[in-house]
């Protein structure tokens, strides 16, 4: 299964696979003890969750996928048209942060992929990127300079969709809080790599820039959904990346959320 549908109040969600992306169990479970991760092989695909919403009006996609960057992924755009969704239908493009995984669909032949949308990005990520001008980040980014609005507070860009900042894998992360009628989703990207790790808040996926700003981050987004009990979407946890947080024995545990 590449796609799975769910509401969230009056909002439709859609998570669509982008493929796998090729990693090492070291890069993957950065300062992770070997108990946790022993049953993962030395090389493994990680899933590429991403994620479409539908208000009333506005068809937003939250991250881009790698584009043709990974043989292994790229299949975003595909898995969005068998649901009659193609590149000019996306009204808004936010880009929770400038990793290779997440934006690397956003530019096709040095234009912007979804050419009606805008792009959203926290100033912060941008000025990350643009201060090593020679990274391949930088020169994608700078191809959707025109159709980004840089994104300088928390802030509702639509009724019902927030995006507010969870720094630490890196400068400018963000994460989205979708909301209709009562009900609420929290899309929180790369903070978490594994339910396995969920009680090591030290883990990370290794290009994570300030694995101790991340691990406070971590520590107060799981707390927030734990005692809310929001569900959440994290793009590299098993697809469809959508669960809730518990308390199992003194310890957080990872509930999937997955009907037929």
């Amino acid at each position: 299964m590449n796609t799975y549908s769910f509401p969230i109040g009056n909002f439709s969600a859609l998570v669509i696979s982008d493929g796998g992306m090729p990693v090492t169990k070291e890069f993957f479970f950065a300062e992770t003890p070997d108990h946790l991760v022993q049953g993962f092989p030395a090389n493994f695909q990680a899933p590429l969750n991403f994620i479409h919403i539908t208000t009333d009006n506005k068809n937003i996609l939250i991250d881009t996928g790698f584009g043709s960057r990974c043989k292994d992924a790229g299949q975003l755009l595909h898995n969005l048209a068998k649901h009659g969704i193609n590149k000019y239908d996306i009204d808004e493009v936010i880009l929770t942060h400038g990793h290779l995984d997440h934006i690397g669909g956003a530019v096709i032949e040095g234009e912007p992929s979804f050419p009606n949308a805008t792009y959203y990005l926290r100033i912060e990520e941008w000025d990350m990127w643009a201060a090593n001008k020679e990274s391949e980040e930088y020169q994608i980014l700078s191809r959707l300079e025109n159709s980004i609005t840089f994104i300088h507070k928390d802030v509702e860009i639509l009724p019902g969709i927030k995006l507010f900042l969870t720094p630490g894998h890196t400068d400018g992360h963000l994460s989205v809080m979708v909301q209709s009628e009562s009900q609420r989703l929290l899309i929180v990207s790369d903070l978490l790599n594994d339910p396995s790790t969920l009680n090591h808040l030290s883990s990370h996926i290794g290009l994570e820039v300030s694995p101790e700003k991340g691990s406070q981050t971590r520590k107060a987004i799981i707390d927030f959904a734990k005692q809310q009990g929001i569900m959440l979407f994290v793009c590299h946890y098993p697809f469809p990346g959508l669960g809730f947080i518990e308390d199992h024995n003194n310890n957080h545990k990872w509930i999937p959320y997955f009907k037929e």
